[in-house]
């Protein structure tokens, strides 16, 4: 596409102003493939490979870490933007040091395999296992609050940690990307973000509502109709 048509797609997207505040997304799933159906088949094709690598949540269930590294290999290599490589290499560092901090608070010891995770951090964190937070604290500023509410188990603001940490990244790229290819994917990172928040917390908000009623009902929650 040219800067002229990447031009038109963005501006008839609408603004995404915030990730905590936004109650729905701006736009509906349908209507934004619909929107980015004026991509080529290459740009839909590397926009496709791109959303899956950062939202492991769109692939197999069944998918092994073996998969998953071969795969977000082959689509690296065939990502020609700098700075979409340089952001995908980002964000798999992120699931690699997390997934770090899950086997270390497991009592695991530092991984043996020759490449056990993702991203280009996975011989670095297996050298420093000891070392608290991996020494990845200045490259993630993110990384003590993770670990700390982890710790405590507290998931709901770990997941809100992780998606900030993403969105600040996006934001940081954001501003040297205005009209272009990496600024569609950026948008539609953005979007998954709000659309993975929003449903995460109206799940969180239907469990508490279960559990207040719960509560509220006592003894008598037993004598209800199934």
């Amino acid at each position: 596409m040219s800067d002229k048509a990447y031009h038109g797609l963005l501006t008839s997207l609408p603004h995404i102003d915030s990730l905590f505040n936004s109650k729905i997304t701006p736009i509906s799933r349908y209507q934004l493939e619909r929107r980015l159906s004026a991509l080529s088949f290459d740009e839909r094709k590397h926009l496709n490979m791109i959303e899956q690598i950062m939202h492991w949540d769109r692939t197999k269930n069944d998918a092994d870490d073996a998969e998953l590294i071969k795969f977000a290999t082959r689509a690296r290599s065939e990502v020609k933007s700098q700075v979409l490589r340089d952001l995908i290499d980002w964000r798999l560092d992120m699931r690699s040091v997390v997934a770090a901090l899950r086997r270390k608070k497991a009592g695991e010891k530092a991984p043996t395999g020759p490449r056990w995770s993702f991203g280009t951090r996975y011989e670095f964190i297996r050298r420093n296992w000891s070392a608290p937070y991996f020494n990845l604290h200045f490259t993630f500023p993110w990384l003590p609050d993770v670990a700390r509410y982890m710790e405590h188990d507290q998931s709901l603001e770990v997941e809100k940690a992780l998606l900030e940490a993403v969105w600040e990244q996006l934001d940081r790229i954001s501003t040297k990307e205005r009209f272009s290819f990496e600024a569609v994917v950026i948008y539609l990172l953005r979007w998954n973000l709000v659309s993975r928040w929003t449903t995460y917390s109206s799940e969180i908000a239907i469990e508490r509502f279960d559990q207040l009623v719960e509560n509220a009902l006592g003894d008598f929650a037993s004598d209800l109709p199934h």
